[in-house]
């Protein structure tokens, strides 16, 4: 697990080195665009002046992608889980539990937790629940 946390980290630096460099590369093409336009060779400053701002707005849509990204919390499908709703006849308490086999509806269930009636709660239905879990950003 270490080595592909290490992997991760040179990737990222990989990733920050060649946008950087790019950066770099812009920039000088603005200003060397800049220079040729007043000089007289306006083609060849237009062309240049036009990649070096491609290649700025290149940079600047990857870092806005990457705050982005950060800023979003991560979220984590748990897949799908078979659930069971039980209602209680006596006081009305409804609850959902993890389907257990011999679960039908209109079968009996658990015992009432909140009114501890004898007569056991009555499944009102089953069906296939699909959960996610939002990470928090410091896991």
């Amino acid at each position: 697990m270490e080595k592909t946390s290490e992997k991760y980290d040179i990737n990222i630096s990989l990733f920050f080195f060649l946008l950087g460099f790019l950066l770099f590369v812009s920039i000088t093409l603005i200003f060397n665009g800049v220079s040729e336009v007043s000089s007289g060779k306006t083609i060849n400053g237009i062309m240049s002046f036009s990649l070096g701002i491609l290649g700025f707005a290149l940079v600047a849509y990857n870092i806005n992608k990457i705050r982005r990204r950060l800023s979003l919390p991560a979220v984590l499908s748990l897949g799908p889980r078979v659930v069971t709703v039980e209602i209680c006849e006596n006081c009305g308490y409804r609850t959902e539990r993890l389907f257990k086999e011999g679960d039908f509806i209109f079968g009996r269930g658990d015992k009432c937790p909140k009114c501890n009636s004898e007569t056991p709660m009555l499944i009102e239905g089953i069906y296939l629940k699909k959960e996610f879990l939002v990470k928090s950003q410091g896991q």
